[in-house]
């Protein structure tokens, strides 16, 4: 079989972002033999932000990548820029103590205030850039929801706002809502821009990025390493593996530590703003406090971005049916008013412990994986780490060690998964 026949020309799925793409260059299919310092195996945030990172050290770097930089969740996510990691601030507090978990999450805070600047300095056109995220609950609760506010802005310095549900229901016109949380420093914008402003500011910098070449097999030549595709392959002293629910028999330890979790998401037709208004007054991002949430925002030209639901291996028959009856069950009055333009879905990579895995399998296999749910400040800060641990000898990385490779079930992991997403799905029916 041919490179040609064997390496199958990829795009972007249809998604609302990629329809909004002012250009959609393809990097190269990797030809040849590459030589680099470092080579990085996956082109979503988490392999961006160290490639990014690197370069900005002065390192030599080499990016593959199976199909198209952001091709996967990272490109496809609803666009929340938030602190914290999937596993929450209080499982973290209690998994590594209160003092390394203020640690972690600190590097979160940090890279929210990394991604702003570099959106500022590489002129990323991944706009509108909107401040505040706005988290509601369903639940009749106000001082235990003040209790959890005043926690979190104790222990981890957050600066959350209690609002009150008068102020909820002012701009969330549904009676489903009661008190909210909201985040100031918290924002939203354009994945799928920022993925590729991220690769631009990477090859400008002299990294070398090269699409639809999925790496086949990783061995040791001499004192390198030597990640082979179809067409060539890259020799480098470190290697960087951020592909671990892509992988396909690359690193059966990294796969098998992890499993996917499906989301789905869907933008409407541009829908009348007097409608709209008499449902969701506000910009802001939202989301609410279930185990199951429903999560949205108003994107320009009036349109809505609603997302929800999870699966582990299929998705539901119409996503955006889907999608618009869970809308419908919160605001009504959009019922007949509101008609769905574009629905997708994207594979998200959980660990059991919801935290990210970074670390090295041996010296210069590295991993940078595992951002499930929690992406965007994570990997931003995942991948500084990973940089400054190859480029500086930083330790840092370290901090990760307890939340490493174990065991998710294999390919029984997501049917095991599966089970606890019921149980999530059956409390927050039950309330227990």
């Amino acid at each position: 079989m041919s490179v040609m026949q064997e390496n199958k020309i990829e795009d972007y799925i249809d998604t609302y972002y990629f329809r909004t793409l002012a250009e959609n260059a393809h990097y190269p299919a990797l030809k040849g033999t590459e030589e680099a310092d470092v080579c990085v195996v996956g082109g979503g945030l988490a392999g961006l932000n160290t490639a990014l990172g690197l370069v900005e050290r002065g390192r030599k770097v080499v990016l593959i990548e199976a199909k198209r930089i952001g091709w996967g969740a990272s490109g496809r996510n609803a666009g929340f820029v938030a602190k914290g990691y999937a596993a929450g601030e209080v499982k973290l507090a209690k998994m590594v103590g209160l003092e390394k978990a203020q640690k972690l999450v600190n590097l979160t805070k940090n890279a929210r205030k990394t991604i702003k600047k570099r959106i500022n300095d590489f002129n990323i056109d991944c706009g509108p850039v909107i401040d505040g995220v706005l988290t509601v609950s369903f639940r009749d609760r106000v001082e235990e929801l003040k209790r959890d506010i005043q926690q979190a802005n104790d222990d981890f310095g957050l600066g959350f706002e209690f609002w009150p549900r008068e102020k909820v229901r002012a701009i969330c016109k549904t009676d489903k809502y009661f008190d909210g949380v909201f985040a100031i420093n918290d924002y939203q914008f354009n994945p799928l821009r920022y993925v590729r402003g991220l690769g631009k500011a990477i090859t400008e910098k002299s990294g070398r990025i090269f699409e639809n070449s999925p790496a086949l097999k990783i061995v040791k030549e001499g004192a390198d390493w030597a990640v082979h595709t179809a067409g060539g392959k890259v020799k480098a002293k470190d290697i960087v593996l951020s592909c671990a629910i892509y992988s396909e028999g690359l690193n059966r330890r990294l796969e098998n530590a992890a499993f996917p979790v499906q989301t789905y998401l869907m933008a409407t037709k541009p829908i009348d703003p007097a409608v709209l208004k008499s449902a969701i007054d506000t910009r802001y991002a939202i989301y609410d406090t279930r185990f199951c949430s429903d999560y949205y925002r108003i994107l320009p030209d009036n349109r809505l971005l609603w997302g929800g639901r999870v699966g582990l291996w299929a998705h539901p028959n119409d996503i955006a049916q889907a999608m618009l009856h869970d809308m419908f069950k919160l605001y009504p009055q959009l019922k007949g008013h509101v008609e769905p333009e574009v629905a997708w879905s994207g594979k998200l990579c959980y660990a059991p412990h919801k935290m990210p895995q970074i670390g090295q399998i041996e010296p210069g296999y590295w991993y940078n994986t595992g951002y499930g749910g929690h992406g965007l400040c994570p990997t931003t800060a995942g991948g500084e780490i990973v940089a400054a641990a190859i480029a500086e000898g930083d330790q840092l990385y370290k901090e990760f060690a307890p939340f490493g490779l174990g065991y998710a079930g294999g390919k029984m992991g997501r049917y095991v998964a599966q089970l606890v997403y019921l149980w999530w799905r059956a409390r927050d029916f039950l309330d227990v």
